[in-house]
């Protein structure tokens, strides 16, 4: 069976290693929802007061936009993605969705023995959920040949990267990537990824992102739109921050999914869960080593983590002498570009003053 004709497995969250679904005879598809369309009333009333994204995920899945899947998981990454996962599961229970719904929690926590044997034994009742849903059985040679694909896409990401840190890739284009990357079957994510450029404009401030994830590149676009800025990287999971092109080899199932529990565990801390110094600490080193002159946060409305981040944030920038502009608490809409427009003017009027002061 080929990519094109395999069964899809949608994902909410960013804590699923991708070699599994695909091992299992599956596409995984991330679902990403919408920075700007509104939540429509019935899902904001099962779900309460939450992140709009995450809203417009469930509004999608209600409407019927991914019944074409064959299973869904959903990761506890976040409060709005497990209220997500009650919510779905009592409604397939009554059969308003069409496919299985299941949890993968897997904390990033210090990596101790407890840890490790949690996580793993998630990745393997993860496997067993994924072959259920395809009806194929996994074994040593489907889990390689899925660790060759996902380390293909990884290999065309480092060089999507490394272009992106000479200027020769827009932010715009590399989110576009990421995305597609994370929805489409492996040879469309590697021919996207493979194809994203576009020369950035010279002079150009280099800008690193933080905040909020970015389910399309509207953002990017009006960030970028005026030439005098591009978005050099970003610490959200969405972009750099994404769990894409990782895979890992073993004698036994057990000795991948236990390898690819250690790479989990290894990942950069997320703004929920995640302690704000070690979250200041990665943004510092994700900006420095695109060399970014300075950062741009945009929150969400209700995505109430990344806040707590900016103090230490902005403190550990400022010591490196790199700019930061925040908005916060940006309802959906056209707010969300209105509040990239404005981020640039304050920046614009911050290095100013940092030029004129030197």
């Amino acid at each position: 069976m080929s990519d094109a004709d395999a069964p899809r497995i949608g994902i909410i969250g960013d804590d699923v290693p991708r070699q599994l679904v695909f091992a299992a005879g599956a596409v995984p598809r991330r679902l990403l929802g919408s920075w700007h369309e509104p939540v429509t009333p019935e899902a904001a009333e099962l779900l309460g007061t939450v992140d709009a994204a995450a809203g417009r995920v469930l509004d999608d899945l209600l409407a019927g936009r991914h019944d074409d899947l064959s299973g869904l998981v959903v990761c506890h990454d976040s409060q709005a993605n497990l209220r997500i996962f009650y919510v779905l599961r009592i409604l397939a229970q009554r059969g308003r969705v069409p496919f299985p719904v299941h949890l993968v929690d897997v904390p990033r926590v210090s990596a101790n023995a407890p840890a490790r044997c949690f996580v793993s034994r998630q990745y393997a009742r993860l496997l067993d959920f994924c072959a259920q849903v395809t009806g194929n059985r996994t074994d040593l040679t489907s889990l390689r040949r899925a660790a060759e694909q996902e380390r293909e896409l990884g290999r065309a990401l480092e060089a999507m990267r490394e272009r992106r840190r000479a200027g020769d890739c827009t932010g715009t284009e590399a989110l576009t990537a990421y995305l597609l990357a994370a929805t489409e079957p492996p040879e469309v994510a590697v021919s996207a990824v493979a194809g994203a450029g576009g020369a950035t404009a010279p002079g150009a401030t280099r800008v690193h992102l933080t905040g909020s994830n970015h389910p399309d590149a509207e953002i990017y676009r009006a960030l970028e739109a005026t030439g005098d800025v591009v978005v050099v990287g970003e610490d959200h999971d969405t972009g750099d921050g994404a769990w894409l092109g990782v895979a890992a080899d073993g004698s036994s199932i057990d000795e991948v999914t236990d390898a690819l529990t250690d790479a989990h565990l290894a990942r950069p801390a997320a703004a929920t869960g995640g302690l704000a110094e070690a979250r200041a600490g990665h943004t510092l080193r994700r900006a420095t080593h695109t060399r970014a002159r300075a950062a741009i946060a945009l929150v969400r409305e209700h995505d109430d983590a990344p806040v707590w981040d900016l103090p230490r944030q902005r403190q550990a920038l400022r010591d490196h002498d790199i700019a930061l502009v925040a908005r916060t608490r940006i309802p959906s809409g056209d707010a969300a570009a209105t509040a990239a427009r404005e981020s640039l003017a304050d920046l614009r009027e911050l290095l100013a003053t940092a030029g004129a002061d030197a």
